[in-house]
């Protein structure tokens, strides 16, 4: 078969309304997630906060119900809407051909606003399963697993009847993400063991199985396919090369270094520690690609938001593998785990890798959906630079954070309580910028919201969607 390096995007006939439902239900839930962060913040800061909320509601305002509800709507309702929504857009202009169904893509938009309001409601009164990341209920789980199918079904069936002969990379990674994904959802969800008869390690070592894999073949594998489209889109040069795009495309199973030093299987450790040392293969290959792609085309950064925000994306992603890898290695795995290293670590992944993709795939994609540019240009940048500098503070800090926990823990003799009273002012400084963070949500959900509204000009034909 045929290869090219270039998306080459063509004019199909595609009304766009359910990418507009996706991106625009999406910003929404992006504000509910934020809203939660900044409580959980302000409550570590300042615990007795809480008691602002009239004892009859106090429950659903703890911290242990804000944080499964702050991180699934981030992840389940944020980002993956962003995501369905691109791939719904891209899809067809991949392959020459109209989407498979959009009556189907519509319902699926509902539904999973559905499922979003149904994890919000349900966390917040305390319906989990209690393990990370897979705290939905049963129910709930059957329902997600039911949508990721519908998506399916529309890439695949799309897919199917494209009249384009050769397969770019980005297809074949929508294709994977959307097979693969909710496999792995029911086998860590354990959606046929409702009653939860697994229980001890064998269910921890599923839990991670399920939680560091959903990323390597959802957010992680998803993100490749859209930023190699919209990275050669942007910049205007072809993708560096096709072969380093499938090797990046290739993943790998891990997981069980989430556990080490626990009562798991040994090989089972060392096989998860390899498999995470081989990830530097692929992520290395993104990083040559991403670098390649963008030789010649640094300066368009200055003057394209959308791009910028997929760069800095980039880097924070090239970032993340490195941490992600140098964090299975027993020896620091030891140093830096229950600290807050890790949640600095979470963030650079959910937000500064994800959240940054879905923030340049709003603005390349919005516009050609809805038939305007962007309101106001202004905005954008407000909200790129509240975005990098509230979160690079904010993760720095965790980070510090997180060492200084793992020293004192390492060298011993000094009370718990000490460690948590020293860190008080780190959480000040998380508060503050995790504050400028959220600013930069609301003006971006603003300036959405005036894009909607009709507030930006008319475009016929938007960069981004030109045909080839």
């Amino acid at each position: 078969m045929s290869i090219i390096t270039t998306p080459q995007a063509v004019s199909v006939k595609h009304d766009g309304t359910a990418v507009r439902w996706f991106f625009y239900s999406a910003v929404v839930w992006l504000l509910v997630a934020g809203l939660g962060g900044l409580l959980m913040a302000l409550m570590l800061y300042e615990p007795l906060t809480q008691r602002l909320f009239p004892e009859a509601i106090r429950a659903p305002f703890t911290f242990g119900r804000l944080r499964p509800m702050h991180v699934n709507v981030a992840i389940y309702a944020w980002i993956s809407m962003v995501y369905a929504g691109a791939m719904l857009y891209i899809t067809p202009r991949l392959c020459a051909a109209p989407l498979y169904s959009e009556p189907l893509a519509r319902a699926t938009a509902v539904l999973w606003n559905v499922q979003a309001l149904g994890m919000t409601v349900s966390l917040l009164l305390g319906f989990t399963q209690g393990r990370e990341y897979a705290e939905l209920v049963w129910p709930l789980d059957l329902l997600f697993l039911m949508l990721w199918i519908m998506l399916a079904v529309n890439i695949w069936g799309t897919v199917a009847r494209r009249t384009e002969p050769r397969v770019y990379v980005s297809v074949w990674s929508f294709m994977a993400a959307t097979l693969i994904a909710p496999l792995v959802y029911a086998v860590g969800n354990k959606v046929w063991d409702p009653a939860g008869a697994y229980t001890g390690m064998n269910d921890a070592i599923i839990n991670f199985f399920f939680v560091h894999n959903i990323f390597n073949v959802w957010f992680t594998t998803g993100a490749i396919g859209l930023v190699f489209y919209l990275l050669p889109r942007l910049t205007g040069n072809p993708l560096f090369s096709h072969r380093l795009a499938i090797w990046g495309f290739s993943s790998v199973w891990t997981g069980q270094h989430h556990l080490l030093y626990g009562p798991g299987p040994e090989w089972l450790e060392i096989m998860s520690v390899a498999f995470s040392l081989l990830a530097a293969i692929p992520n290395t290959a993104f990083l040559i690609n991403f670098l390649g792609t963008m030789r010649g085309a640094w300066h368009k950064v200055r003057d394209d938001v959308a791009l910028r925000f997929l760069a800095t994306g980039c880097v924070f992603y090239v970032l993340t593998c490195v941490q992600g890898i140098a964090q299975s290695f027993r020896g620091f795995n030891l140093y830096v785990h229950f600290t807050n290293w890790v949640i600095g670590h979470s963030h650079l992944a959910l937000v500064a890798d994800y959240s940054f993709f879905s923030f340049a795939l709003v603005y390349a994609l919005l516009p050609a959906a809805a038939g305007r540019a962007m309101a106001s240009r202004r905005l954008m940048e407000w909200h790129y630079w509240l975005a990098l500098i509230g979160l690079s503070v904010f993760m720095v800090d965790l980070w510090i954070a997180g060492l200084i926990q793992a020293q004192n823990w390492a060298v011993g003799g000094i009370p718990f309580i000490e460690t948590v009273r020293s860190l008080k002012p780190y959480f000040f400084i998380r508060l503050l910028a995790g504050s400028a963070v959220g600013v930069g949500f609301l003006v971006f959900a603003w300036n959405i919201w005036l894009t909607a509204r009709g507030r930006g000009s008319a475009v016929a034909v938007p960069a981004v969607a030109a045909a080839r």
